[in-house]
C-alpha cells in the first residue's frame, strides 16, 4: 500500500497541488483581469454569469466529492477550464455569457475539489498551515496572473492570452495526475447541501473579506495603466499577505469536519468580492459614469473593511471561534 503521508506536510503530493492552485488562480485571472482592456459590451455582462456558475455548482460539492474520485472531479473541472479557453475564440459572442458560466462553474468545482484533496493528503496535526499554504499559492497565482494578463494583452492577442490559459489548465491537468490521493469510501450525502461549500458561522468575516476583496477588484482595474508606471498594482499584494491569517481564522470557527467547509467559505467571498469589484468599474465605464474616481473608491472601500475588522469581525471571532 502506497502512503499518502509523512510526517511533514510538506510532502510531493502537497507541493504539487500547491503549483495546481497557483496555475487555477493564475490562468482564470489572467484573462478575468485583462476583459477591461476589451472595450465590448459583452465584458459588463461576463462578470455576473461567471459568478453565478460558481454559485450554482457550490451545493454540489459535498455530494460530487462524495460520489466520485475527488481527483477525477478536479481532473474534470480543469478539463472544462481548458476546453473553454481553447475555444472561446471560435464562440459567437453572444454565446460568450453561457461560456462564462461553465468557467464559473468549472472554477468553483476546481477549487472544491483541489482544497479537499490539498486536506486529505496531509496529516491532521500538519492541516491549519497546509490550509494556508495552499491557499496562499492560489492568491499569488491571482495577482501573477493579473499582472501577466494585462502584459500579455498589451503585446499579444485576447486570443493567444485564452490559449495561454488553456495550456495552463493542461499543465494543471498534468500535475495533478502525479498525485496519489488514497481512496475514500462514500459515507451518502444529499444531492444539495452547503457542506463544502459555506460555512454560515464565519458569515462575519466573509464579508468583511469579501469587502476588502471588493476595493482590491476594484483597484486591479488599474493594471491597466501600469505601462504608464501606475503602482496601483502594491495594493493587491496585501491579499496574499493576509491570506494565511484569514484562513487560519475561517478554520477555527469551523467545527470537526467542516474545515473545507470555512477554506471554501473565504475563497467563495474574496472571489466574489475581487470579481464584483473589477465588474463595477466595466459598468462603470460602460455607463460613463465619473462622479467618483476608482481610486477614491477603492481607498473609501478598504478604510470600510478595516473598521469592520476592528470593531465587528475580530470581536465575533474571538467569541465564536471553536479551535
Amino acid at each position: 500500500m502506497r502512503k499518502s503521508n509523512t510526517d511533514s506536510f510538506l510532502t510531493q503530493g502537497f507541493l504539487l497541488m500547491c503549483v495546481v492552485n497557483f496555475l487555477l488562480y493564475a490562468l482564470v485571472y489572467m484573462v478575468i483581469g485583462a476583459l477591461p482592456l476589451v472595450k465590448t459590451e459583452v465584458v459588463v455582462r461576463i462578470f455576473p454569469f461567471f459568478l453565478l456558475g460558481g454559485l450554482l455548482a457550490g451545493p454540489f460539492h459535498a455530494y460530487l466529492a462524495d460520489t466520485f474520485r475527488r481527483k477525477h472531479v478536479l481532473l474534470g473541472a480543469l478539463a472544462g477550464i481548458a476546453l473553454t479557453m481553447a475555444t472561446a475564440t471560435y464562440i459567437r459572442e453572444t454565446w460568450y455569457v453561457w461560456v462564462a458560466l461553465v468557467q464559473g462553474a468549472c472554477l468553483a468545482l476546481a477549487i472544491g475539489a483541489g482544497t479537499t484533496i490539498s486536506i486529505d493528503i496531509t496529516l491532521s496535526g500538519h492541516r491549519t498551515s497546509s490550509n494556508m499554504l495552499f491557499a496562499s499559492c492560489g492568491r499569488v497565482g491571482m495577482v501573477a496572473g493579473l499582472m501577466a494578463g494585462v502584459w500579455v494583452l498589451f503585446h499579444y492577442s485576447l486570443a493567444f492570452l485564452t490559449y495561454l490559459a488553456a495550456v495552463c489548465a493542461g499543465m494543471a491537468f498534468g500535475l495533478v495526475l502525479l498525485v496519489y490521493v488514497s481512496f475514500r469510501a462514500p459515507i451518502g450525502v444529499n444531492l444539495c447541501s452547503m457542506d463544502r461549500f459555506l460555512l454560515p458561522r464565519a458569515w462575519v468575516p466573509a464579508l468583511n473579506v469579501g469587502l476588502l476583496a471588493y476595493a482590491l477588484g476594484i483597484g486591479s482595474v488599474s493594471l491597466t495603466e501600469v505601462a504608464e508606471g501606475c503602482v496601483w498594482v502594491l495594493p493587491l499584494l496585501l491579499l496574499p499577505m493576509l491570506t494565511p491569517v484569514l484562513v487560519k481564522m475561517f478554520v477555527k470557527l469551523s467545527h470537526h469536519c467542516q474545515r473545507a467547509t470555512g477554506n471554501m467559505t473565504f475563497n467563495l467571498f474574496v472571489d466574489i468580492g475581487f470579481l464584483a469589484g473589477i465588474w463595477t468599474v466595466c459598468y462603470m465605464d460602460a455607463m460613463c459614469e465619473a462622479s467618483m474616481s476608482e481610486d477614491s473608491l477603492m481607498l473609501g472601500i478598504l478604510g470600510v473593511a478595516v473598521l469592520m475588522y476592528v470593531f465587528l469581525t475580530r470581536p465575533y471571532y474571538k467569541k465564536k471561534r471553536v479551535r
